[in-house]
């Protein structure tokens, strides 16, 4: 069992800019919080039948959760990271064998050994990034103590390295398989051509960025089958209104983002207020319940102070969190009026630590969105947390005190006081 260097050498210092640069990684991935997908279900499935066990697992894991991309016997979609057998897995240099957790000294008291899960074995591979960042695991679980050999070893570190093949492959592919939208990398590719030309011919250029309103509630109450239709319907209503030089690109499991050539600011925003009325028009029949969707929405435009691509989507992206802020469903631009440099929030995906009771009580949490004002933050239950605590970031030095503003059992908006 060896422990990765690159968290051990130097002290914690070194092992906060590892873990930030891991959550850079994953966050660079794309693939947190999308939907299940055959390719991964079959690994966990071939998982479960080459080694008997009871669970098979191919985990994402940020800074305060183990989200599962694929599982096979388990029911739950995450589960708090800190007393997982993964969370020690992705510090790994190599895997992680628990022959028997109820004699193995840093397990023996684990609550998932000692509680109703019932492990009693373990056998786990980091799922590594070309630059070595474990951005998650793939491990077979299973409640009787076992042996497993240097064969069934090799099996799974093949499964390992099938995964994060799929994974690179799926960031570096040009169209988002689901929606027939465009991916990530494409919207970077074409977008940068745009930006450029933009840039040098002062021509108009304008993003506008949106994503689906309580999409989470969706895949939780009716499942990821209806998730998966509602993104699909999404992406066919707004191709629906896209010109052939127009790029619409699928960022994020319910996040999109649009270019538009030769429009300016007014023009998207029309673009934008049409799409927003298109996309609530929507009805979908999911367990004899007709439900309706919404979407927020953000726009810029590129002008004299727009550095390049990411400029223009990150200000697109702060008028998107700001018109989430105003209570969702609506239009805003980013501008004089709409919203300013020290409002903007810009997506990001870093490990947080709310701290309440004079420092007595803390709870981890992976911060989504910052900005000069505020942030936002994913947890795994927001019940317990205070109206007002200190958040912690120490990868950026951050210690701010917080003002909740918008609460959901998942998610809070802070202000900073």
């Amino acid at each position: 069992m060896t422990m990765d260097p690159a968290r051990t050498d130097g002290g914690p210092r070194k092992e906060t800019r590892y873990e930030a640069r891991r959550l850079e990684a994953v966050q660079s991935m794309g693939i947190l919080d999308t939907p299940r997908e055959d390719s991964y279900d079959r690994i966990v499935r071939l998982v479960r039948a080459s080694f008997n066990v009871d669970m098979a697992l191919i985990s994402i894991i940020d800074a305060h959760r183990q989200w599962y991309k694929a599982s096979e016997g388990m029911d739950l979609d995450e589960v708090p990271v800190q007393e997982t057998f993964c969370r020690r897995t992705i510090n790994m240099n190599g895997p992680l064998v628990v022959n028997d957790a109820t004699r193995h000294p840093l397990f023996k008291d684990n609550p998932y050994v000692t509680g109703e899960a019932n492990i009693r074995f373990y056998a786990g591979i980091p799922l590594k990034t070309k630059k070595g960042y474990s951005i998650g695991t793939i491990c077979a679980v299973d409640s009787e103590p076992r042996e497993f050999n240097a064969s069934d070893m090799q099996i799974l570190d093949d499964l390992a390295c099938i995964v994060i093949e799929q994974m690179e492959l799926r960031e570096r592919a040009m169209t988002d398989e689901m929606t027939g939208a465009l991916s990530r990398r494409a919207l970077r590719d074409e977008g940068g051509r745009l930006a450029a030309l933009a840039s040098r011919h002062r021509h108009n250029l304008t993003a506008i960025c949106f994503d689906l309103d309580h999409f989470k509630s969706i895949n939780d109450t009716y499942g990821h089958a209806a998730g998966d239709e509602v993104l699909i319907r999404v992406a066919e209503t707004v191709k629906q209104r896209m010109r052939k030089s127009d790029i619409f690109a699928r960022v994020g499991g319910e996040e999109f983002a649009i270019l538009l050539p030769e429009t300016d600011r007014k023009g998207a925003m029309e673009v934008a207020e049409k799409l927003r009325r298109d996309i609530s028009g929507l009805r979908f029949e999911f367990k004899e319940k007709t439900i309706g969707v919404t979407a927020s929405f953000g726009v810029a435009a590129f002008d004299i102070e727009t550095k390049d691509l990411d400029m223009l989507l990150v200000r697109a992206d702060a008028a998107l969190y700001q018109s989430k802020n105003d209570g969702r469903n609506r239009c805003t631009g980013w501008g004089t009026g709409d919203v300013s440099v020290k409002s903007a929030r810009r997506r990001v995906l870093k490990a947080g630590k709310i701290s309440f009771m004079n420092g007595g009580a803390s709870i981890d949490c992976t911060v989504r969105t910052l900005g000069q004002e505020g942030a936002g933050m994913d947890l795994i239950s927001t019940a317990n947390v205070p109206d007002e605590f200190r958040l912690i970031i120490r990868s950026d030095g951050l210690d701010a005190s917080c003002r909740v503003t918008q609460r959901t059992r998942t998610h809070l908006e802070v202000d900073f006081r």
